[in-house]
């Protein structure tokens, strides 16, 4: 009996084939991109610069456990009280012995811990950073009778000049 040769598969354009997959599945897959603060880094500080003393009550202080747990002056807070705290902070004008006494002296310290989560960080920063636009956006309206981001650039530097954004970052705690 005479046997048949086996049929061969032509697999020349099985590479090309891979390879088109391999490109589809590259350009059609959607990668998790990165969030973050995006801020400008202050150059390193001269050696010899002695940075000012700074009144106690000037300091509005925010600490982040590792536990995600937060405090406004060393009293348990939640996330939704940190932008009126922040805002009573920077427009006190000295009137409470508890608040800053002008908004060109007020500084806001966020404290955190190493095991402090980056959502809960990111959340604390956003929120502090929402009361300085709104105490900005207040100020635009009453002084030009526009929103803050309508101004012009000398107007922004005017209304940036009042209120000053201070947030100090304090070295993470170790425990």
């Amino acid at each position: 009996m005479a046997r048949r040769k086996l049929q061969e598969i032509n697999a020349g354009s099985m590479a090309d084939i891979a390879f088109l997959l391999l490109i589809f599945f590259l350009v059609t897959t959607t990668m998790e991109s990165n969030y973050g603060v995006s801020r400008k880094l202050p150059p390193p500080p001269d050696p010899s610069f002695k940075p000012p003393p700074v009144k106690e009550r000037n300091i509005l202080e925010i600490l982040i456990n590792r536990n995600d747990q937060l405090m406004i002056e060393d009293r348990l807070a939640s996330i939704k009280e940190i932008k009126d705290q922040v805002i009573k902070h920077v427009t006190n004008f000295g009137k409470d012995p508890n608040y800053s006494e002008s908004p060109e002296k007020a500084v806001v310290n966020i404290t955190h811990d190493r095991g402090t989560s980056y959502k809960a960080y990111i959340t604390v920063y956003n929120e502090v950073l929402r009361a300085y636009n709104e105490v900005r956006n207040k100020a635009a309206l009453e002084k030009f009778g526009k929103p803050f981001d309508d101004l012009t650039d000398a107007q922004k530097q005017e209304i940036r000049k009042l209120y000053p954004q201070i947030v100090a970052e304090a070295t993470p705690k170790t425990q």
